[in-house]
């Protein structure tokens, strides 16, 4: 095999093992210190604005900020009304929208181009639009993300790069009787570019070949037996493909051997009910289905050509059940808050996990290559969290605790999230 391939099958290999690992975190959407503390629960936030921008039409005058110490973000929103009909507002350092994406094209520049630090700390704000018509509201997220790099070192070499993800979200909300009905879509074009070039000659380049991200979703609202039932689906999809160029003789950019497929698909239904004057408990099940598929063609890869050609397909799959339960009271006037909340809530999650390699002619035997794999459901603990909310005037703060961590004896559980809501 020439050192050129196994460079091409170690990159390809580096990615694909990556994109299992990360797969969990792709498509990521920011929670908050009270989601938190119950358990992950769905309940009616500032935060829906995240998943559904047209929501934003019900929070106007509204800042609310997250950190969150696992992902190491700050995310933030914000929502200011315009006349009696219209709203602007910003979603900021929520993390890239395809961040399998990002992250594997994290790992392909530096495969080809080590000198080239990239990483993935896209954090460029997306821009809202809203507009309520009473009955139905409209929201738009516009999004660029952008995170590039450029460095002129002392012996002529000028290494450039970028990775950008421009596109848009539309939702909308309708009532309908008591239901409340929530549609969205979504389309993103992410891609790469980057060079390195001495004395003015591009000695190396890569690029994206091709790159789509879509997202499309709805989500039903209706208060039924003496509670609040809310269902739904989320589906997000990424597809890609990079290409790239080595030798200066080499006049175009060629496409790489494999490309990828990823998707998430998220179900949920959840409850939410009073069971005192004051209090709120709610219960849930989601399931996410991830699919990482990769298509590798064989002849491009350049393994024995002679032997094994055709397109070889792979495919892993991991399905995560959720079952969470949380409960809250609020007392009013309490101490010098106008509002003190107490909460508590719980998680428990099933983690399954499958795959198959089909495809691929080997001449020798001639047959196909396939193999599959099935690997023992992984449960989780029960993950206890607990929390407390106070409010004051315009303000109001959530903390999130861990209560089976604790970071020293007299230094009390670790924090979970750390919540600020602003109305103005």
């Amino acid at each position: 095999m020439h050192l050129f391939s196994k460079t091409k099958l170690l990159a390809a290999a580096a990615i694909a093992l990556v994109s299992i690992g990360t797969a969990s975190a792709q498509f990521y959407t920011p929670t908050n210190a009270r989601i938190d503390a119950l358990g992950g629960a769905r309940v009616s936030d500032v935060s829906d604005i995240y998943r559904y921008p047209a929501l934003m039409t019900g929070y106007l005058d509204h800042i609310q900020t997250t950190w969150d110490p696992t992902t190491q973000y700050a995310g933030f929103v914000g929502v200011k009304s315009i006349a009696d009909m219209f709203a602007i507002g910003v979603l900021a350092n929520q993390g890239p929208m395809s961040m399998d994406f990002t992250d594997n094209a994290v790992i392909y520049l530096n495969t080809y181009l080590p000198a080239v630090p990239f990483n993935n700390d896209i954090v460029v704000p997306h821009l809202l639009l809203g507009i309520d018509l009473g009955a139905v509201a409209i929201g738009a997220d516009l999004f660029l993300e952008y995170g590039g790099y450029s460095e002129f070192t002392a012996d002529s070499v000028d290494n450039t790069g970028s990775i950008s993800n421009p596109g848009f979200r539309l939702s909308a909300k309708a009532e309908v009787a008591s239901l409340e009905i929530l549609a969205k879509f979504g389309m993103g074009f992410p891609k790469i570019e980057a060079s390195r070039t001495k004395d003015t000659i591009i000695s190396s380049e890569r690029a994206s070949d091709m790159g789509g991200y879509m997202e499309m979703g709805a989500q039903v609202s209706v208060p039924l037996l003496g509670a609040d039932w809310v269902a739904g689906l989320c589906y997000t999809q990424t597809d890609y493909r990079f290409k790239g160029r080595n030798q200066i003789s080499q006049r175009e950019l060629l496409p790489e051997p494999v490309s990828y497929a990823f998707s998430l698909l998220n179900v949920y239904l959840g409850v939410e009910f009073n069971f005192a004057e004051t209090a709120i408990a709610t219960l849930g099940y989601s399931i996410n289905h991830r699919v990482n598929a990769a298509d590798t063609n064989l002849l491009l890869l350049r393994i024995d050509p002679l032997r094994f050609n055709g397109d070889r397909h792979e495919e892993h799959i991991n399905n995560t059940h959720a079952i969470y339960a949380g409960v809250e009271n609020a007392w009013d006037k309490a101490w010098v808050f106008d509002s003190f909340q107490l909460r508590g809530g719980a998680r428990y999650e099933i983690n399954t996990f499958s795959g198959e390699t089909s495809g691929g002619v080997d001449t020798l035997t001639r047959g196909y290559v396939t193999t599959n794999y099935s690997r023992p459901g992984a449960h989780s603990r029960i993950v206890p969290t607990v929390g407390v909310g106070v409010s004051r005037a315009f303000a109001t703060v959530d903390l999130s605790l861990n209560p089976l961590a604790w970071n020293g004896l007299f230094s009390g559980p670790a924090v979970g999230m750390v919540t600020a809501t602003v109305k103005f």
